[in-house]
């Protein structure tokens, strides 16, 4: 899989169901001096939200990270931010749809706030490298098995 869009701005937006899902606040450290989100800090609400979903799909990532086995590095993020967000405001970070290569998964992702507004879609392509040598790896079979089926998945 090449690091380009893999997701429409329609079929993130139009997304019914969420692979992974993660409610939090935006907190004060959050936001920047104009008083909305920090940029980068919707990466993290990102890729908190796509860790839920490797640990939903039974994947230790701590361990696998700690014996050095494998590791799924971002090669291409991109983000939209469509309303803003502030300090104070309650969240949902989705994560949306999947597509699943040989070694490379990529994932749309978006923000809503609690009124149904969706503040931020994004995506994010991964690689998957063995941790000693970095070069790339199967995905995870745990990770293909467990997006199979489900709505919003590719599996290549």
């Amino acid at each position: 899989m090449k690091p380009e869009r893999r997701f429409s701005r329609d079929a993130i937006l139009g997304a019914t169901e969420a692979l992974a899902s993660q409610s939090r606040p935006v907190r004060f450290q959050d936001v920047d001096a104009a008083g909305t989100i920090f940029f980068p800090k919707v990466y993290e609400y990102f890729s908190d939200a796509y860790l839920d979903l490797l640990l939903a799909a039974g994947l230790d990532v701590p361990g696998s990270l700690a014996r050095r086995e494998s590791a799924a590095p971002l090669v291409h993020s991109e983000a939209d931010y469509l309303a803003p967000l502030r300090f104070g405001d309650e969240v949902v970070v989705e994560v949306v749809l999947a597509r699943v290569g040989a070694t490379s998964t990529a994932y749309a992702h978006r923000i809503l706030r609690l009124d149904g507004t969706v503040a931020v879609i994004g995506q994010t392509v991964h690689v998957w490298v063995s941790a000693k040598t970095f070069e790339p790896v199967p995905v995870p079979d745990a990770l293909r098995a467990y997006l199979a089926g489900k709505v919003g998945v590719i599996l290549d």
